[in-house]
Formats: structure tokens, sequence, C-alpha cells
């Protein structure tokens, strides 16, 4: 009996020792870095961007894997990236000056702090990544997926962003001058002190969107869906325009509305305060809340 009983023992611990052995190598597994990338393209762009481009019209159905790579302080200026798939590939501080890369794959890319202006990037997907800091200047995003991505402070004049889906992003204190937004979407998207001076926003879906301090001098809001957005103590709208504009149920708390233009814009059931300066220059009332179907809140 006692051999029998050993023996059970025995089989009971190689078999937990088996179980251990999986799991300790599972843990490593999910736990090791993945790179993913194809070595061999890191060592011809290495070579240097003209090569590259070279090797790009020379081997144009190529598929470029650069993902999770390390581009980080590099010069890679007017490199062609075009459609390269590059999710979770660093490029902070990298000189991307008029790089092509429309189409490419760029989800949870590291981008911070670098300078991509004129740079092509329309069609691509930049879902969550990391733009904070960077410098876009004339940047073409035009018909590109950038939801939940960081632009906070990141300087994006004369960018082109029209079509592009900019849903649930964060633009706090970034600037978007001249910028052409038109018919984006920005559902939910956080432009709280952002400059849009003259910015381009017609036809834009601005739902729910924060636009607390944003700058909208001159800004074209022609036809623009701000339902349920949050203007409240905005003090740069002068000469902008809300022609056509749905603001129901808006936060206009506070709002600096003199200089701007209203023609056919929809105010039901926006918010509208003592504090409020309306189109004309006089102050928010009962009165004019009840005409346009807002409501007057203390």
């Amino acid at each position: 009996m006692k051999v029998l009983h050993n023996i059970f023992v025995w089989q009971v611990l190689k078999s937990v020792g088996k179980i251990l052995a999986v799991v300790l190598c599972c843990h490593v597994y999910l736990n090791m870095p993945v790179f993913a990338y194809d070595a061999s393209l890191v060592a011809k762009i290495k070579q240097g961007v003209d090569s590259w481009n070279q090797f790009r019209k020379d081997n144009p159905s190529y598929v470029i894997d650069l993902r999770m790579a390390d581009f980080r302080d590099a010069n890679l200026k007017g490199i062609d990236l075009n459609k390269a798939k590059l999710k979770r590939v660093n490029f902070s501080d990298a000189n991307l000056v008029e790089a092509d890369l429309s189409g490419a794959e760029l989800e949870e890319a590291n981008l911070k702090g670098v300078n991509l202006s004129r740079g092509r990037v329309s069609d691509a997907d930049l879902s969550e990544a990391d733009l904070s800091g960077g410098f876009f200047i004339e940047t073409d995003f035009s018909r590109s997926v950038m939801t939940r991505t960081n632009l906070q402070k990141a300087f994006l004049g004369k960018a082109k962003m029209g079509e592009a889906n900019l849903s649930w992003s964060d633009f706090k204190n970034a600037n978007l001058d001249l910028a052409d937004l038109t018919d984006a979407k920005l559902v939910g998207v956080n432009l709280e002190k952002t400059g849009l001076f003259a910015a381009a926003l017609s036809g834009a879906d601005l739902r729910d969107a924060n636009l607390v301090g944003a700058d909208l001098r001159s800004a074209d809001l022609s036809k623009a869906d701000l339902r349920g957005a949050d203007l409240s103590f905005g003090e740069k709208m002068a000469a902008a325009s809300l022609n056509n504009a749905d603001l129901s149920f808006a936060n206009l708390a506070g709002t600096d509305l003199k200089g701007a233009e209203t023609r056919n814009t929809t105010f039901l059931g926006a918010s509208i305060s003592a504090k409020t300066i309306l189109p004309n220059g006089s102050r928010g009332s009962a009165a004019w809340a009840k005409t346009k179907e807002a409501q007057f809140v203390k």
C-alpha cells in the first residue's frame, strides 16, 4: 500500500509540475516584447531616405511591415511610407516633414513631438495614436480615422482634416487656426482652449463637443451640428458663422456671441444666461430665450 501511495503522489506531483510549466510558459510569452516589424526594412531605411524611396518605386507591391519599430529622433524627411503597417511605431521627435503616410496603419503610434508638416496622412488610421506637441502645419489628414487620438498642444495650422473622423479625440490647447475641418466628425471631441481662428468647420459633426474657451473668431460653423456642445464662457466668437447650425441643447451660458452670424440657427433647448452676450450685443434674457425656444438659466 505504501508503494502504491508513493506512486500516486509522484503522479500527482508530475501532473502539477506540467501545469505549472504551462502556466510559466504562458506568463513569459504574454509578457515578453513582441517585435512585429521586418528587420530588413529597418536596415534599408537606415541606408537613407533616397535609397528607400527608390526601393519603394522599384517594389510597389512589397508589403511594408514596420509595426512597433523605433524611429525616435530619426531624420526621415520626405520618406515614402504610403500604406505601410505602422501600428505602435515610435516616431517621437522624428523629422517627417513632407513624408507620405497616406493610407498607413498608425493605430496607437507614438508621434509625440514629431514634425510632419506638409506631410500626407490622408485615408490613414491613427486611432488612439499620440500626436501631442507635434507639428502638422499644412499636413493633409483628409478622410483619416483619428478616434481617441491625443493631439494636445499640437500645431495644426492650415491642416487639412476634411471628412476625417476625430471623434473623442483630445485637442486641448492645440492650434487649428485656418485648418480645414469641413464635414469632419468631431463627436465628443475635446477642443477646450483650442485655437480655431478662421477654421473651416462647415457641416462638421460637433455633437457633445467641449468648446469651452476655444478661439472661434471668424470660424465657419455654418450647417454644423452642435447639439449638446459646451460653448459656455466662450469669449472669442466675433465674425463666426453659425448660419443654419444646430445648437439644440448646447450650453451657451456666459458665451459671447456678439458679432456672430446666426441666420436660421437652431437654439432649441440651448442654455442661455444673463451673462450670455447675444449676437446683437445685448445680454441674454428670458424673453429672447423664449423666442428661440431656448431655456434661460440663472
